[in-house]
C-alpha cells in the first residue's frame, strides 16, 4: 500500500516528524514517500495520505493549506491523517489544568474535517532553534512579553514516543484495510446455476 506523507516546515522540526512517521510506516511494510507541500505529488497516485504542518498563531502554513484545498476532492476519497506541530515547552498541561495540545489545535482543522473528513488529527510538540528563525521573527523574541523566553522557549520538545505510537496506529489501520481487501479478492466465487426446464421426449 502506497502512502504519501506531505509536510510544510519552517525550521525543520515538522519535516523531522514527517520523516519519522514515514520511517515507522516503512518498518510496518508500507511504501511511504515524504515530500514538502510545495512540490508534493497528486494524492490520486497513492492509497493513503498523511499531511502535517507547522502551526503559527493557530493556523497551518500557507503551502500546506493550499495543498489540502487544491486536492480536497481526491483527499475526501482517501484515508487521510493530519498532524500539526507547534506547542513549545515541557508541560503538557497549562496553569488552568487544560491539555496544551487541545488548546493549540489550528483553526483550519475544523474546515478540513468538513471537506476531507480525516481519520484523525494530532497536535505534536515542536522545536525552536532561535538561530534558524527569519530576522523579523527574531525581533519578536526580544519583546518584553518573551522575557527569559517565556513565550518562545528554545529547545526540541518533540515527543518521539507519541509520534511513533501515532504512526504505528496509522500502519495498523492501513494494514488491516489491505488484509481485508486481499481476503475479499480471494473469496471463492459462488455461481448460482438456474435449473433449466427439461422436455422429455414422448
Amino acid at each position: 500500500m502506497r502512502v504519501l506523507v506531505v509536510y510544510e516546515s519552517r525550521c525543520g522540526a515538522t519535516q523531522g516528524i514527517a520523516e519519522r512517521i514515514a520511517e515507522i510506516l516503512r518498518d510496518r511494510g508500507l511504501q511511504a514517500t515524504v515530500q514538502p507541500a510545495h512540490s508534493a505529488d497528486d494524492p490520486a497516485r497513492y492509497d493513503a495520505v498523511v499531511i502535517g504542518s507547522a502551526a503559527y498563531y493557530f493556523h497551518w502554513m500557507k503551502r500546506a493549506l493550499e495543498y489540502v484545498r487544491r486536492h480536497h476532492d481526491v483527499l475526501a476519497n482517501r484515508p487521510v491523517w493530519l498532524f500539526s506541530s507547534g506547542p513549545l515547552g515541557r508541560d503538557a498541561i497549562d496553569a488552568q489544568g487544560r491539555d496544551v495540545r487541545d488548546m493549540t489545535i489550528p483553526k483550519d482543522i475544523a474546515e478540513f474535517q468538513k471537506t476531507i473528513n480525516p481519520r484523525d488529527h494530532r497536535v505534536f510538540f515542536g522545536a525552536m532553534d532561535h538561530s534558524k528563525l527569519p530576522f523579523p521573527h527574531r525581533l519578536v523574541l526580544k519583546l518584553p512579553v518573551n522575557r527569559d523566553n517565556a513565550i518562545f522557549p528554545e529547545g526540541d520538545f518533540r515527543d518521539w514516543h507519541d509520534i511513533e505510537k501515532w504512526a504505528g496506529s496509522i500502519a495498523d489501520s492501513l494494514n488491516v484495510s489491505a488484509d481485508n481487501g486481499l481476503h475479499q479478492a480471494h473469496q471463492p466465487e459462488v455461481l448460482a446455476v438456474a435449473a433449466m426446464p427439461t422436455h422429455d421426449k414422448p
